[in-house]
């Protein structure tokens, strides 16, 4: 309780300095999490840190890997589910008004940066792309919430997969579905049974830039700029407005092939612009330091000292 009561103050004294009292930053890294419980919570507090909201089944807290902390977040797919409220999970802003969260709406900004690791020999999706970090857009008809559809981070998968896709192959594409309009990032992709950094931006605007209006969607994958553009829509009208983040949450109609886990640390998502900035100068969340030596937990789960080799 001591750890998130200093987060507490340490915010609250950010906020009164900066005047971001409107912005709000969500983490969950695991680090107080119990191995083995289910990331999950209705009101988005959990283990002194945030937590997914919902449709999170299958993720679980977990020190069988960790970039950082000795713990982290353990995602798995099931054979045959197609994955929703089972893999990833949903973390509804608004329901984390302990930090303040809210709908975001035009001219609003939203940076999420996470640690992902797949094992090697992972499988990804063989019937489609593979659906990842997905920002849900609505807007209003009366008192009725009218889904635009998401704000989709898509990972196609590795090099050699299948270039069924329209456009051919792309390791990760862009795509706001209020729009339909595709965004292809050409770039390295993943190194698997390693973690990697990956950060996902986006500026909410119903026009493009050529159009006159200030809409941007930019990623980064280990501290490299590997996609940016401002001629994507991110909001259909100018009164929409997104309002949860989906991590995965569906692998396709048809189900996964295999049962299989992946692992993700350090969740960030924040809508107070960063002080860090990458070699182009935009602000991002960036990859902070490398790993440093895991330390080592018993089968009590307490931590073991334990030294780099």
């Amino acid at each position: 309780m001591q750890h998130f009561t200093k987060k507490f103050l340490l915010m609250t004294l950010f906020y009164a300095i900066t005047g971001g009292a409107s912005a709000f930053t969500i983490t969950i890294d695991g680090d107080d999490g119990t191995p083995g419980e289910n990331v999950r919570s209705s009101n988005c507090q959990q283990s002194n840190e945030e937590s997914f909201t919902s449709d999170s089944g299958g993720t679980f807290y977990t020190t069988e890997e960790s970039y950082s902390g000795g713990k982290s977040l353990e995602l798995n797919i099931t054979k045959g589910s197609l994955g929703f409220g089972q893999l990833g999970g949903i973390i509804n802003f608004p329901d984390c008004a302990h930090v303040g969260g809210k709908r975001l709406v035009k001219g609003d900004e939203i940076w999420v940066r996470l640690r992902i690791k797949f094992p090697s020999g992972f499988e990804f999706n063989q019937n489609g792309r593979n659906k990842f970090l997905r920002l849900r857009t609505f807007h209003l008809d009366g008192a009725t919430k009218v889904s635009e559809g998401y704000n989709d981070l898509y990972i196609d998968g590795p090099p050699g997969t299948e270039l069924w896709k329209p456009g051919g192959y792309a390791p990760f594409q862009f795509i706001f579905e209020g729009a339909q309009k595709w965004y292809r990032i050409n770039s390295d992709f993943f190194t698997m049974g390693k973690w990697n950094t990956i950060e996902y931006h986006l500026r909410l605007d119903d026009k493009t830039g050529p159009e006159g209006g200030n809409s941007m969607v930019r990623v980064w994958l280990n501290g490299n700029l590997i996609g940016e553009t401002d001629e994507r829509r991110t909001l259909q009208r100018a009164d929409s407005f997104i309002e949860s983040l989906y991590l995965f949450t569906y692998w396709d109609n048809e189900g996964a092939h295999i049962s299989q886990k992946l692992w993700i640390d350090d969740l960030k998502i924040t809508t107070d612009t960063p002080l860090t900035k990458d070699l182009n100068g935009n602000p991002f969340i960036g990859p902070g330091d490398p790993p440093p030596c895991p330390p080592k937990f018993g089968l009590d789960n307490q931590l073991e000292e334990t030294e780099c080799k």
